[in-house]
């Protein structure tokens, strides 16, 4: 008799809650490594306003002598685990688990929770070339509000600048979409900083206009950053361009660019003019070409100073993707570390 009693009382109090939608997904993985040492790097640490890497042997590098487009800020907050002792191959495992809440009163406002939960190293091995940790937990939590195609997103310096959307930097965002066009602005009131970035289509041509006025997104580490792109698609071939402005800085690259589609085959070219008075067209150039059918995926890739990337990712089925990648990518400017090279192989499971 108690436990009936016990039952129809949760079941009134459950009554007068709404339920919200609750849903689980998440990646996992294991992979084989061989960085060339970049990882060994054994601490991050910030003393007077400028941030260094600790070598295994003791000694220390600043950030220019990491990366040339990287500030010493960015450098501190930037999410890749050091490793000590780490010259040849090693093992890393990861896992990244997100689970997201949702609910929508009856006057249409819907609120949505997001929590990312982590573990471990991934390495990224399509994009930076980096370790990325895996570690978030329940205090990083992702809440939104949204009405009317509008939404407004709370995450205390979890949200990325729309210029660079490597920099996690604010802590409010507002998206939407105005007789067309998709525009959102994020903000972070302590530190003042700010990005937009707006997007449409005039007469088939694709523009997009994104700007930051936090200095850690760019090179010189002063001032504001802003690029306006377009993009037309004739049939099999997309003709693009940008130019970008970053005060302070040479990094006012101009590009024009083209992609053309051959069956199962892509290849593209984008030749780049560099920032600064005698840049020219050509200067600088990226060629890339990939391959898609059933199970296997595949792509090339290689610039003017020869740093090239390939990549083969095989679905297993399942969820299961087997990748290998290999970069071998010059020192940066200026830099200590003898190269960016990369040999990676691993699982990566969906969930």
């Amino acid at each position: 008799m108690k436990r009936i009693l016990l039952t129809t009382t949760s079941l009134v109090l459950a009554a007068g809650v709404a339920q919200a939608d609750v849903t689980f997904s998440g990646t996992a993985g294991v992979a084989i490594i061989d960085d060339n040492g970049a990882s060994k790097a054994a601490a991050v640490t910030t003393a007077a306003g400028t941030s260094t890497l600790t070598t295994s042997t003791g000694g220390t590098v600043t950030a220019s002598a990491v990366t040339s487009s990287e500030t010493a800020a960015a450098l501190a907050t930037r999410k890749n685990t050091a490793r000590a002792t780490r010259d040849d191959m090693f093992f890393e495992s990861y896992y990244d688990l997100d689970i997201t809440a949702s609910a929508e009163s009856d006057n249409g406002v819907s609120v949505s929770l997001g929590l990312d939960l982590g573990g471990g190293n991934k390495i990224d091995y399509n994009d930076d070339d980096k370790l990325e940790a895996q570690g978030g937990t329940a205090t990083d939590a992702d809440v939104s509000v949204g009405y009317m195609g509008w939404t407004v997103a709370i995450d205390n310096n979890g949200i990325a600048d729309l210029y660079d959307g490597d920099i996690e930097n604010a802590d409010a965002s507002l998206s939407g979409t105005i007789a067309g066009w998709a525009v959102a602005v994020t903000t972070d009131q302590d530190a003042s900083k700010s990005s937009y970035s707006v997007s449409g289509a005039v007469a088939g041509v694709t523009l997009t206009a994104t700007g930051s006025n936090d200095d850690s997104v760019h090179a010189s580490g002063t001032g504001s950053a802003s690029k306006l792109a377009a993009s037309y698609a004739m049939g099999d071939l997309t003709l693009s361009a940008s130019v970008a402005n970053e005060a302070g800085t040479a990094e006012d690259d101009s590009t024009l660019g083209l992609k053309y589609a051959m069956g199962d085959i892509t290849v593209g070219y984008t030749t780049i003019k560099p920032g600064g008075t005698s840049g020219k067209y050509g200067d600088e150039w990226d060629f890339s070409a990939a391959y898609a059918a059933g199970a296997v995926s595949a792509s090339f890739a290689i610039d003017e100073a020869d740093a090239t990337t390939i990549i083969v990712d095989y679905d297993l089925g399942g969820g299961v993707t087997a990748f290998a990648a290999m970069h071998d990518k010059p020192a940066p400017t200026g830099g200590a570390v003898t190269d960016n090279d990369l040999v990676a192989m691993g699982l990566n499971f969906a969930f």
